[in-house]
């Protein structure tokens, strides 16, 4: 089988990981990314690798000549894309002006994908991404599906998420609660197209190859986004020294909230017991799995609506047997069982949130136990290779 696949960039783990794993299968993939990293030197081998394999968004002057193209050449399916943008136009001026853009290389890219003789595309994100999948569809009269995640869904215009998701042959969500949101806001016709298909990780990289847990250690990974809920993560973390706990929380990570959590660890005087390590590339985190006794992401809905599905280092972390400390929003319950594989509580609730952590801090066996049972779970439900297959089915299908 021979898919194109459409994202906005090739820097994000899971996509890559799902990519990775259609090619060790056997099918072959042409990865198309309106956007280049500036630079790769802090990715992963197997992200740099992917990233120079890509294609991406060539110069303004290749786009219009691609465009042209598209217009001699099949001007059929070129005026199908204009009535398309133009209904899309009247369902909300904000999509149709990020699909407008895209258009350029939407012929670009469906250039590329006859000469690799593509059989299916297939998008990450029911963003801008998903307008430059469907206007790639029509011009290479190829079926569309799409992986939907969190943001792409939460903070949309329903009136043009509504059509563009109609469009997809099916449509792969990462958790059953998006489907179910999907059902209430968009209708029952979206939601038949929905099956669920996690994102996975490779669980043969994150194992634990020597788990030596230190007391009272805790880390997350994570962008430095408002919704990962890192400032009541801090918020707790004073509580914690409060009551005379000894404990060392580090995040890694970088993002827009950086200067603020920086001010906020120094307002509550926690320099000594929160630290900000940066990014660290995927394939250096198993070495700060190891010595963690929780992963601590205290997840939370911002103004916006936007909330994260169920972040993979989340997976990556109970995979190396870290116990999971998080918040019962969004699809994060299908990933953490609480008092089984984790602990959760109510989002924004720091009083809970440093009185679970004091509890699981001093049970090193319950620390054990939740760890051993969450990565049978990671096994069983966000194996890369499994998910991985389960949407090579729905494309063959």
């Amino acid at each position: 089988m021979r898919v194109a696949y459409v994202t906005s960039g090739l820097n994000l783990t899971f996509v890559i990981n799902e990519i990775e794993a259609h090619q060790q299968a056997g099918w072959h993939i042409l990865p198309l990314a309106s956007c280049r990293p500036s630079h790769t030197g802090n990715f992963s081998s197997l992200m740099a690798q992917w990233i120079e394999r890509g294609v991406h968004r060539p110069s303004c002057l290749t786009q219009t000549g691609h465009i042209l193209r598209e217009v001699v050449a099949h001007p059929f399916r070129f005026f199908r894309v204009c009535c398309w943008l133009a209904y899309l136009a009247i369902c909300n001026l904000s999509e149709y002006a990020k699909a407008l853009y895209e258009l350029p290389a939407a012929c670009y890219f469906a250039h590329r994908c006859r000469q690799f003789d593509a059989q299916h595309i297939h998008v990450h994100f029911a963003s801008r991404s998903l307008s430059l999948g469907l206007m790639l569809g029509i011009l290479t009269n190829l079926p569309v599906s799409c992986t939907v995640h969190a943001f792409d869904i939460f903070t949309r215009n329903l009136g043009s998420l509504r059509p563009r998701l109609a469009k997809c042959k099916f449509i792969a969500a990462v958790s059953k609660f998006n489907i179910e949101y999907l059902s209430n806001t968009c209708g029952k016709s979206v939601a038949d197209l929905c099956h669920v298909v996690h994102c996975g990780i490779d669980t043969g990289k994150f194992r634990t190859v020597s788990r030596q847990p230190q007391p009272g250690r805790m880390v997350c990974v994570a962008r430095l986004d408002p919704k990962k809920g890192l400032d009541v993560a801090i918020e707790a973390c004073a509580k914690l020294r409060d009551l005379k706990l000894e404990f060392l929380f580090q995040i890694v990570g970088n993002g827009p909230e950086k200067t603020h959590l920086e001010e906020l660890i120094g307002r509550l005087r926690l320099e000594d017991n929160v630290k900000l390590l940066g990014y660290r590339p995927n394939d250096k985190l198993t070495r700060l799995f190891s010595e963690a006794c929780v992963f601590l992401m205290p997840c939370v809905r911002i103004q916006d609506g936007n909330m994260d599905g169920i972040p993979v280092a989340m997976m990556e972390a109970m995979a190396c047997q870290v116990p999971v400390v998080s918040t019962t929003i969004s699809g994060i319950p299908e990933l953490v069982e609480d008092g089984v594989t984790g602990r959760l509580v109510h989002e924004k609730d720091a009083d809970a949130l440093a009185e679970v952590l004091k509890e699981l801090l001093g049970d090193m066996d319950t620390i054990e136990r939740f760890g051993r049972v969450g990565r049978e779970h990671v096994l069983k439900e966000f194996c890369i290779y499994r998910n991985a297959a389960k949407l090579r089915e729905l494309i063959e299908a």
